[in-house]
């Protein structure tokens, strides 16, 4: 009941559309997804530069016989932040390869329902989605350089924007799963 409530306000202050509220977990939780990497880029913005900004995650889901899943997305720096929010994304890969792995997509989302300090670069919520022959998997985990301070990094002096997994977090980096009700 408290996993319901605290995922029903994740998704009202994430501005996830009412279609794809995510609601009635079945319990017991999963086990957990280990995150082995996370890395945020954003360009300089000067002439000659890379006109993109990047996002790539790789984890393991040892629930679903270890398999090793690496995604990413990119969009054009100063123009398409808004719609790098809440976009599914499903550029992933998956290894080993299987027709029964079934699909994995992931969405950056706003930490909280004003947006406010939400940033691509360090302060955004991850959420993974696994749909598959039997059912859904689901794993959200905000990423904050303040506060939860488990992503690291920074600009230099010619505005290029670097951030991934906080060097102090506690390895390996464990995000909750859940098996969700179709």
């Amino acid at each position: 009941m408290k996993f319901q409530v605290l995922l029903s306000l994740v998704t009202v202050a994430a501005g996830i559309p009412s279609a794809q509220k995510l609601d009635r977990p079945v319990k017991p939780p999963l086990k957990p997804l280990v995150i082995d990497s996370l890395s945020t880029f954003a360009p300089s913005g000067r002439p000659g530069s890379s006109i993109y900004s990047f996002f790539n995650v790789s984890f393991t889901d040892v629930e679903f016989n270890n398999t090793t899943v690496q995604c990413g997305t990119r969009w054009t720096f100063g123009e398409e932040e808004d719609i790098a929010w809440t976009r599914k994304n499903t550029d992933c890969l998956i290894k080993p390869k299987s027709k029964t792995v079934g699909e994995w997509s992931f969405q950056l989302l706003k930490p909280t329902a004003s947006g406010e300090g939400a940033s691509l670069l360090n302060n955004f919520m991850l959420h993974l989605r696994h749909d598959w022959t039997s059912g859904v998997h689901v794993a959200t985990q905000k990423f904050n350089f303040d506060g939860e301070r488990n992503i690291g990094g920074m600009c230099s002096a010619s505005g290029t924007c670097q951030f991934g997994l906080w060097e102090g977090v506690e390895r390996p980096y464990l995000v909750p799963q859940f098996r969700l009700e179709r």
